[in-house]
């Protein structure tokens, strides 16, 4: 069981990684069996190797992490961040998430999920599409991704 301060740095640490692009450092902060979805209710990423590829492939679409304040959970082991997200891939995709992680009594991450979708997701820096359009650009540009990523985690 983590104290509060604990699960907290931990949510914000994960960002400060992401965004320093250290593959390896990211990767210290999860158990070998990590389970990772993003988004919730895709495939989930299984084991740090296959977390590797996907940590690797987000710094490469520069990503960028910016969190909200994190939210801790009575039990000492989960943490909530909302947390807006920016990749380029190639084009500007900013994801507004919820991310929860739950720790191991060795406090390494061992479930990580995010939670967005179509309507929590934004397509380039010009004027928000509505309606139709939004749900066309969204799902072409997360559908670019996929393919250029070769795995079914576009963030």
């Amino acid at each position: 069981m983590a104290d509060e301060a604990t699960l907290k740095f931990l949510a914000m640490e994960y960002a400060r990684r992401m965004n320093a692009g250290d593959v390896e450092a990211v990767l210290e902060l999860f158990s070998d069996d990590i389970v990772f979805e993003d988004p919730v209710g895709a495939p989930p990423l299984i084991g740090k190797e296959a977390l590797r590829g996907h940590i690797a492939w987000s710094i490469e679409c520069k990503v960028h992490e910016t969190p909200g304040r994190p939210v801790v959970s009575m039990d000492g082991k989960s943490v909530a961040v909302p947390t807006t997200v920016t990749v380029y891939a190639p084009t500007k995709l900013t994801f507004q998430i919820i991310g929860i992680i739950e720790l191991g009594d060795d406090g390494l991450v061992h479930h990580a999920r995010a939670f967005w979708g179509i309507t929590d997701t934004k397509v380039g820096d010009g004027p928000e599409l509505t309606g139709v359009a939004h749900f066309m650009a969204v799902t072409q540009n997360l559908a670019t991704m996929v393919q250029a990523k070769g795995s079914p985690s576009p963030t």
